[in-house]
């Protein structure tokens, strides 16, 4: 694909505002959970009277909006994933032309692209995409929300002097405190867990980092660690373009030579040129 058309240009286009506007839904959700939550702690801490389980459905309401983002973000995965073909094998080869990948590569993704544009189920699987919103978004809003009621029933209706004072509090109707406390702290637990398997959208290399808890099994939890691995990894395979080896000249400078993979079976010396220092 020697040339862009116009017609890969206005499709370029398209793409990106459709990626643009669903994630000005998937910042909607957001909108929406965090003015929820906001307003029923308020509700919750003005009076000693309002019962501590009303953070509990604040939990469940933010639940559903995390749903519909989740909903949603599937979807903006799926033209995040066309843009970025078209950014590997369109624009970044007319910007880096040395580092372009193969014809056959390129021809290859191309027309797994336009074989895609017929597709309308996301890629993404719907439990990654609750995992990468709970990273990214509402397990910070969980957080903030158990840590309110955890804080309502320490405080109110007068601060607990006890832990078991804290855990007859927790109670809701017929149902004890433990259980409670037990629920809330599997969810925590639960919501910890899909946060931390759920796949990365960073990139290094063009390759789609591994989830923190990859990263986590690795040792490490900086992506860049782990990039290094994969590169080091990438150039150790057998037929991998390795770095050319420094050979010292007949004058004592080193010269960097060129391993390109190619043997010279001609038998041609080719004389280099001469420079005034060799005189």
């Amino acid at each position: 694909m020697n040339e862009v058309s116009s017609a890969v240009v206005h499709f370029y286009r398209a793409i990106v505002m459709h990626a643009d506007v669903w994630r000005e839904r998937l910042d909607a959700t957001t909108n929406w959970a965090v003015v929820t939550t906001i307003g029923v702690i308020s509700f919750a801490f003005a009076r000693p009277q309002a019962p501590h389980f009303i953070l509990l459905l604040l939990i469940s309401a933010c639940g559903l909006f995390l749903i519909m983002e989740s909903r949603r973000y599937q979807t903006y995965d799926l033209w995040r994933r066309r843009i970025r073909s078209i950014n590997k094998y369109i624009i970044a080869p007319r910007i880096a032309p040395d580092t372009a990948p193969s014809d056959s590569e390129t021809q290859r993704e191309l027309a797994s692209l336009a074989e895609d544009l017929g597709r309308a189920v996301p890629h993404l699987r719907f439990i990654d995409a609750v995992g990468y919103r709970l990273r990214r978004n509402y397990g910070y809003i969980y957080l903030f929300a158990v840590g309110s009621w955890a804080i309502k029933l320490y405080l109110h209706p007068a601060e607990a002097t006890t832990a078991a004072e804290l855990v007859s509090r927790a109670e809701i109707a017929m149902i004890p405190g433990t259980f409670v406390l037990g629920f809330v702290s599997l969810c925590s637990v639960l919501i910890l867990f899909l946060a931390l398997r759920a796949p990365s959208e960073q990139m290094l290399s063009w390759r789609r980092l591994p989830s923190p808890l990859i990263r986590l099994r690795k040792g490490t939890i900086f992506p860049q660690t782990v990039a290094e691995e994969e590169e080091e990894r990438d150039a150790m395979r057998p037929g991998a373009l390795t770095p050319a080896p420094i050979l010292p000249t007949e004058d004592g400078d080193e010269e960097d030579t060129e391993s390109d993979g190619v043997e010279d079976t001609t038998g041609d010396d080719i004389e280099k040129p001469r420079t005034g220092d060799e005189d």
